[in-house]
């Protein structure tokens, strides 16, 4: 509640009086309670000490109200200031979503470096920003160039703008950004990923949500996690994922803590690399992934301490059952891991086709 001025000097005066008191009666009391005078004619001295104590009382309250005063008007700048530096970033803020809906694809990329630079400079709303840049890539994108010369310069000029967009965030997750988006939350669902570079990003908490997103690429190469590090605090779901085609890379990559899902995606067409992958600590999920096409690469990974499982899970408290991996087509190429000092689980009674184990290794000794 704010109050006026009028109230604020009385208030003041109030306690200056009542301290004047205060500080009276313990002089009284630290003199040994000395008699007052008895009243009777003054004299000329006395006369002007008391004329003294009385300026020194007007000038002491007008100082009060003086302070009074100027701490008011400090305080009401300080709120003006405030609103206009609140009123500017939210006018940056429509400006940057005005630019990312344009028609124009130059126009949508410059919002989209206006919304990531309000992000850094604005702390209290970063997520919100984080939210809207995450929101353009759940836009409706087609996977595959359309036929059609104009169809396609559209296409091509949409990728362009989702690309710079993806650049943005993931040079946030770096070490060494100067300003970090780490451990905040970004959601990709639904999201269609044809070329990306998270290389060398850090993901050390928050929601990371690829659920039902779409790799898929059309050349080599194109979605890179290489040297990410999945650190403990973070919960990164490719729940419900595709992975079409092209290359997706988590080569070097570290899962040191925190929870990674891949549970019901599907392996269709794509070749996914986990080479000299470290899974150190934390959970890497598989259950209920359906691996019909394509190649999911383990080579040089070191299982040491991480609980990779794609067997099938029971949840008791649920009343219900993960699903294990299904293996129709696809292949899984563990055969040239480095160390299984802690085995991935598979909970399988027989070795599918497609899963390829050491040499010595039985599906027993993944169970």
């Amino acid at each position: 509640m704010r109050w006026s001025l009028r109230l604020h000097v009385t208030v003041v005066l109030l306690l200056a009086g009542l301290a004047a008191c205060l500080v009276a009666g313990v002089l009284w009391l630290l003199l040994g309670r000395p008699p007052l005078p008895v009243a009777g004619p003054l004299k000329p001295g006395e006369v002007y000490d008391g004329i003294k104590i009385a300026l020194a009382i007007v000038a002491g309250t007008g100082g009060a109200v003086a302070l009074v005063v100027g701490y008011r008007r400090q305080y009401l700048t300080e709120v003006s200031e405030t609103r206009e530096h609140e009123r500017a970033f939210t006018d940056r803020f429509g400006a940057a979503a005005e630019q990312l809906g344009a028609d124009q694809p130059a126009a949508r990329m410059a919002g989209a470096y206006a919304m990531a630079r309000l992000a850094d400079a604005w702390n209290q709303e970063r997520q919100t920003c984080i939210d809207v840049l995450c929101g353009y890539l759940r836009m409706p994108f087609a996977p595959d160039p359309p036929a059609g010369e104009q169809a396609f310069a559209d296409w091509r000029r949409e990728r362009e703008v989702r690309k710079t967009v993806l650049r943005l965030i993931a040079a946030h997750l770096r070490d060494g950004s100067t300003e970090s988006w780490q451990g905040c939350d970004l959601d990709f669902t639904g999201a269609v990923f044809d070329e990306a570079d998270f290389r060398g990003a850090r993901f050390t908490g928050g929601e990371i949500l690829f659920i039902n997103a779409v790799f898929v690429g059309h050349g080599r190469d194109q979605v890179v996690f290489d040297e990410v590090e999945f650190a403990e605090g973070s919960h990164v779901y490719f729940r419900l994922a595709e992975f079409r085609g092209g290359h997706i890379r988590f080569d070097r990559a570290t899962f040191s803590g925190g929870w990674v899902t891949f549970d019901h995606a599907r392996f269709t067409g794509a070749r996914v690399n986990f080479r000299d992958a470290a899974f150190t600590a934390g959970e890497v999920r598989f259950e209920g992934a359906e691996f019909t096409d394509g190649l999911v690469d383990f080579t040089g990974s070191a299982f040491t301490g991480a609980d990779v499982n794609f067997g099938e899970r029971h949840l008791a408290t649920l009343h219900s059952a993960v699903p294990a991996a299904r293996f129709t087509g696809g292949t899984v190429d563990l055969s040239r891991s480095a160390a299984f000092v802690r085995s991935p689980r598979f909970g399988l009674r027989t070795i599918p086709e497609g899963l390829l184990l050491p040499p010595g290794t039985g599906i027993s000794d993944l169970s």
